[in-house]
């Protein structure tokens, strides 16, 4: 059975509305109280599985849980438990269930994914974690659809340690998809509610590992489909990439994000902002909004990377302590800027309006298959890349912008596009291509630093930390040059 639905965080000044809105007097109260197992080194949580044993009222249900294709599915496999299953009398009214594995033996996914996690010799399982939760659940009619909402107040607890739950979960039970996510749309802009692809399991064995959060989510690596259309393999990279993004975004918006997570946060979006960019003609479905917005969204990203870049790199060179002192404030600020925008109304309703994307069909046939549009886009990249080499001037800081901004977007579709050409031998390109864009990299960093500390009010003192960005931000464009040159002249394979 594949599960559909969506969890989102409350904000507090919001939860007595979110009640009031599902109204108490016309829904189910329920208590459940469930036990989370796993073996003693957690090889299922290694594995995104989550196994319970939950009392669901006066019912005990065991559950088998892991994630599905997209963070709308998850595959979920539940079997009621009885008295007599375990060896009690059908006639005991209190009584705890064992934990049985034998029940998976006739349904040969949830074999498979016990197989994948704990391998031919399975391992002792024993309890992790519990929850005890109140869901308020009824459920709703929503156009073709009907959505079961679900508000869990409780905890999530081991022995030592506890943590808050209070979220609300939108379930499809029948219709589309697309419903689905209009009908979430409609909550989260009435209740400011945020994206939360985190589980109650991640929760639990974040307490049993004693962390606060779950490792940054790193990019995976994806095939296209040849035999598909050029729309179906864009919603299936941009599937990928919001795999990639919303775990990020989960971690920043609950305040609890390293470094790394904003960074990954950061290449998703770009990725995003690529993807429905450059391959735009690959669908009928109007991209430049996403785009857009995506573009202004991820600008504050680079704004806090190159603060941070900027306090790394010129903490030592800055003697006057108000120079330092003002850019520490700019870290503050870009800082609290990013922690409201990841989980503001705007961007959570693109979130989902991009999962919807990822997700549908476009109804019309292409005339031409995935290499056509593949061969046109590395055209179109390879002839925006000469022009902007030719009009390149190292003392025109824009032209030298637009040319490491090509190379950027080059940069990310080369392995995916000549992947579609089958091109063997790409060694000698890929190496001349990253050889550009990192020059281009360090030349983009280098002169957003220059420019952040000429609109300072600099002390004297300060002017030789400037004098030392501008000589080795023109030693780049010089480097920048060349190795685009050195490039273009490489790439015989294209025709």
């Amino acid at each position: 059975m594949v599960e559909v639905e969506l969890k989102f965080q409350i904000p507090e000044a919001r939860r007595n509305a979110i009640l009031k809105a599902i109204d108490p007097k016309k829904s189910e109260i329920i208590q459940l109280q469930a036990k989370y197992y796993d073996t003693e080194d957690r090889q299922l949580a290694q594995h995104g599985v989550a196994l319970r044993q939950r009392l669901e009222g006066t019912q005990w249900v065991q559950t088998l849980k892991t994630a599905g294709k997209s963070h709308l599915h998850r595959f979920e496999d539940n079997h009621v438990l009885t008295p007599i299953q375990n060896n009690i009398d059908e006639d005991t009214t209190a009584w705890s269930p064992v934990l049985n594995l034998e029940i998976y033996h006739h349904n040969p996914e949830a074999q498979a994914i016990l197989k994948n996690a704990l391998g031919e010799t399975q391992y002792p399982l024993q309890q992790q974690f519990e929850t005890d939760i109140q869901r308020t659940c009824r459920v709703i009619q929503f156009e073709d659809a009907e959505i079961e909402i679900s508000l869990d107040i409780g905890e999530v607890r081991t022995d030592s340690a506890r943590q808050e739950i209070h979220e609300v979960e939108f379930e499809l039970k029948t219709g589309s998809v697309q419903s689905l996510l209009a009908f979430s749309f409609e909550w989260v802009k009435k209740y400011q509610l945020w994206l939360d692809v985190r589980s109650k399991a991640e929760f639990g064995n974040l307490l049993v590992t004693h962390q606060t959060v779950s490792p940054a989510k790193l990019v995976k690596e994806i095939q296209l489909n040849k035999k598909d259309s050029a729309d179906q393999n864009l919603r299936l990279l941009i599937a990928n990439q919001l795999q990639h993004l919303l775990p990020n975004i989960a971690a920043i918006s609950a305040q609890v994000a390293t470094a790394e997570h904003i960074q990954q946060a950061q290449t998703a979006l770009h990725h995003l902002h690529l993807s429905l960019s450059l391959f735009k003609d690959w669908t009928d479905t109007k991209t430049d909004k996403w785009a857009h917005q995506l573009s202004a969204f991820k600008s504050h990203f680079e704004n806090l990377q190159h603060f941070e870049h900027m306090q790394r790199t010129l903490g030592a060179l800055l003697q006057n302590p108000k120079t330092a002192e003002s850019l520490n404030k700019d870290i503050l600020y870009a800082q609290e800027k990013l922690n409201n925008l990841v989980k503001s109304t705007q961007n959570v309703q693109h979130y989902l309006e991009l999962l919807m994307f990822s997700l549908g069909t476009s109804e019309k046939t292409q005339t031409h298959d995935l290499k056509w549009f593949a061969q046109n886009a590395l055209q179109t990249q390879y002839k925006q890349l000469q022009d902007s080499l030719t009009k390149a001037d190292l003392n025109d800081f824009e032209s030298l912008d637009e040319l490491a901004t090509r190379l950027n977007e080059l940069k990310f579709s080369f392995p995916i596009l000549t992947n579609i050409y089958d091109v063997k031998n790409l060694q000698k390109y890929s190496k001349s291509l990253n050889d550009a864009q990192q020059a281009s990299e360090q030349y983009q960093v280098l002169t957003s630093s220059s420019s952040y500390l000429q609109q300072t009010d600099l002390e004297a003192s300060d002017w030789f930390a400037l004098g030392w960005l501008t000589a080795k931000q023109e030693a780049y464009a010089e480097k920048l040059l060349e190795t685009t040159e050195q490039f273009l002249v490489s790439r015989k394979f294209l025709k």
